[in-house]
């Protein structure tokens, strides 16, 4: 906080001081080989927007997801909406089949939950000059023990969300939250599809004359959602998830200057639940907050 130019003695008075600090990271090496840095030109930056502040952004103002409202803040003597905040990222240039991540170190059990829930938004910047459309970029989440050689990943390719109206969207429209947060961006997928696409990646190894190893990505579709692709490498586990990334990748033959925006996690324990929030994109924004809900 800096203020000048005072005429006369001031007094400030703080009713709290709350330090804050974010645990995601940009991950500065080749997605595709670990031990390389980053190829391409793509420039990473990382910021928060929250309701309040980016209400009415441009070219896209900021609303929540679908299903997804503010709580009360409980130590408050009024009834006060807490603020809600998610994580930025944007990356700009970024290459033809490049990929650009962010990361942040966990010490997840996954088997005491069922089902993991991602929304993700996507928009143009207001300078596109590639006229990006939709399915060009994809968004992937990768769950692992480390970054390149044990992990699980799920794609799906992004669909852009068109600049706003005049007026904007609202948040009081369930139409203006799904055309912000598209159904087919969500991730929302069971625990059990990964597992199986281990055993899966297990039995073709086993056959006679398969080309199959633990080193090198093997893929199937989601069966329910045939644009979304599983992906493992190695040996992960579930049950100690150590790493969590969260990147967006270029599809396309061109490089792309765009927006993905918000991204949200909701995964589901038995009578709790865990949010985690973040926002993503290839020039892109990304968002991200955690916390427990009774």
């Amino acid at each position: 906080m800096f203020m000048t130019n005072f005429t006369d003695s001031a007094v400030l008075r703080f009713g709290t001081l709350e330090l804050v600090r974010g645990d995601w990271r940009i991950y500065t090496k080749d997605i595709r080989n670990g031990n390389m840095p980053a190829s391409g030109n793509a420039a990473v930056s990382l910021s928060t927007v929250n309701i309040e502040e980016n209400g009415d952004k441009v070219p896209v103002n900021y609303i929540m997801p679908p299903g997804v409202n503010r709580m009360t803040d409980p130590g408050q003597p009024q009834l006060i909406m807490q603020n809600e905040q998610s994580l930025s990222m944007k990356i700009a240039d970024l290459s033809a089949g490049d990929a650009r991540a962010i990361y942040k170190s966990s010490g997840l059990d996954t088997r005491q939950y069922r089902r993991l829930q991602m929304f993700v938004h996507a928009e143009k910047p207001e300078e596109d000059v590639n006229g990006l459309v939709d399915n060009e970029l994809s968004v992937f989440l990768r769950l692992g023990s480390d970054y390149k050689n044990n992990y699980y990943e799920y794609e799906i390719p992004l669909k852009i969300t068109p600049p706003a109206p005049p007026q904007g969207y609202s948040g009081n429209s369930n139409s203006d939250r799904e055309l912000v947060w598209p159904q087919s961006n969500m991730f929302d997928f069971t625990f059990k599809l990964l597992t199986d696409l281990k055993l899966n990646r297990n039995r073709e190894k086993r056959k006679a004359g398969s080309d199959v190893t633990y080193s090198t990505p093997y893929s199937e579709f989601d069966p329910e959602k045939p644009m979304n692709k599983m992906t493992v490498v190695g040996n992960p586990t579930l049950s100690d998830v150590k790493v969590i990334m969260i990147g967006v990748r270029n599809n396309s033959s061109v490089p792309k200057r765009s927006t993905a925006e918000s991204v949200k996690f909701v995964i589901n324990i038995r009578t709790k639940r865990m949010v985690w929030k973040s926002l993503i994109p290839p020039t892109c924004d990304a968002y991200s907050r955690m916390g427990i809900l009774n």
